[in-house]
């Protein structure tokens, strides 16, 4: 019997012979002991407006991670879904958190799930209300639905996006970069700050380093925003449209070239010696010690760190080529935000990649996709919704995987943990990755 290809999707109901039949329905892969922690800005107050079943996994986060102070419920009945009177007790819901908390927020964001595309709130004429009522503290409304996750701009970049929409416009601009889109803190090892340094950036900001609401706001000054993952790509296109603040998009990215080049578009738009250099350094985020005025020596002083770091990167890489060989390697989408583009640099550099795993695709990662399909027909590449055909595909059991996913399918003893880019970027990243991948080689991990 001939086997079933591995890009067809599961069926949930009959299908004609000779044809595929698209579903919606995928599978996600447990990350126990993994902490999932909520993005959030300081001093601020979630309030989840929504049925009581719909916030469990919420509220059992906040018990263990032992946030329950800063956020909270409000509980929909059948009788608040047919008269909107829950939109008055939105306002009722905030003043008991004013009064009752020890720490009273500067912030709330309204959590509205996804019951609200039958119930349609009037988003703007409730904020005019709490606005109107608690002068002098910050609202936004943040919609969650997951069943409509793949139509339109996903919640993610929206929930993203609200993180910054409390930032109030300000005249003056100082020499700060916000990095935006990332949730953790990229390594002292990384030549990023030691470049920014050398172009005359105090500074480089990055909302979760923010201790307070002041700090927060002092995101607005800075004079330009990074941005590393997709899930950034909105706030920031908002914050350069409200606040005036200029974006460059720099995905991480394991290709030499690619980050060549967003080092070279940061200078550019930093005018490449890092512009105006003024005020004081603040002591949120990676405030910078010395910072020399900008010139044609801060120049010199950056590319000299760009060619070492480049040239202990290709040092990284054809170290780890020899150790490697040909042994297999499989990259997934939890490891890697641009999975496809990860597996092309890997290939360029003579790595024996055979297969992606893509439970995660994003439309950045596209053209990469489309080489990987193009160019490098043998890697095979499998999506969340056909693990039923990942025993048909043979994949060596001694490859190294790099991602949790792709691991924990395979129960691989090679695995490289790497979670969703994070702590990597520029040529710290790949120099980053090629000595995991080493590390790896001698590893035995062993699964439950």
């Amino acid at each position: 019997m001939r086997k079933r290809p591995l890009r067809w999707r599961l069926r949930t109901g009959p299908r004609r012979r000779g044809t595929a039949v698209a579903s919606d329905l995928s599978y996600f892969i447990p990350h126990h002991g993994r902490p999932k922690v909520s993005l959030r800005i300081p001093e601020s107050f979630n309030l989840y407006v929504c049925p009581p079943s719909c916030v469990r996994r919420v509220s059992i986060r906040a018990l263990r991670n032992d946030t329950r102070g800063a956020m909270g419920f409000l509980f929909l009945t059948e009788a608040d879904v047919a008269t909107g009177a829950y939109e008055h007790a939105v306002a009722v819901a905030v003043a008991e958190a004013l009064t009752t908390l020890e720490r009273p927020p500067r912030a709330f964001f309204i959590h509205l799930n996804c019951i609200d595309d039958f119930l349609g709130t009037d988003e703007d004429a409730l904020l005019d209300e709490l606005r109107g009522r608690f002068p002098g503290f910050g609202f936004a409304v943040v919609r969650m639905n997951p069943i409509a996750a793949d139509r339109g701009l996903s919640t993610g970049l929206r929930i993203h996006d609200r993180l910054y929409s409390m930032l109030e416009p300000t005249p003056h601009r100082d020499s700060a970069v916000n990095l935006v889109g990332t949730f953790a803190d990229i390594g002292d090892d990384c030549e990023l700050f030691g470049v920014m340094r050398a172009w005359g950036v105090r500074e480089v900001r990055q909302l979760f380093s923010c201790a307070d609401f002041e700090a927060y706001q002092r995101l607005a000054s800075s004079r330009l925003n990074v941005v590393l993952a997709h899930i950034g790509s909105y706030a920031a296109a908002n914050m350069e449209r409200r606040l005036g603040i200029p974006r460059v998009d720099a995905p991480v990215s394991y290709d030499l070239d690619e980050v060549g080049q967003q080092y070279r578009a940061i200078g550019s738009a930093l005018g490449r010696a890092g512009g105006v250099v003024d005020g004081t350094c603040s002591q949120e985020g990676r405030a910078f010690e010395g910072c020399q005025a900008p010139g044609v020596a801060a120049d010199d002083k950056a590319a000299h760190l760009l060619a070492q770091a480049e040239g202990a990167a290709r040092d990284a890489i054809a170290h780890a080529r020899e150790v490697l060989g040909d042994t297999p390697v499989i990259v997934d989408s939890s490891a890697a935000m641009r999975p496809f583009a990860l597996a092309k640099a890997l290939a360029g550099y003579g790595f024996s990649v055979c297969a992606v795993f893509a439970l995660h695709e994003k439309d950045d990662d596209a053209e990469e996709r489309a080489w990987v399909a193009a160019q490098a027909p043998g890697i095979a590449v499998v999506r969340g919704e056909s693990y039923e055909g990942i025993l048909d595909l043979g994949l060596p059991a001694d490859a190294v995987c790099i991602g949790f996913d792709c691991a924990y399918l395979l129960k691989a003893r090679r695995f490289v943990d790497v979670q969703k880019d994070e702590g990597l970027f520029g040529y710290q990243a790949v120099r980053r990755l090629m000595r995991l991948m080493e590390a790896a080689l001698d590893g035995d991990t062993v699964w439950e």
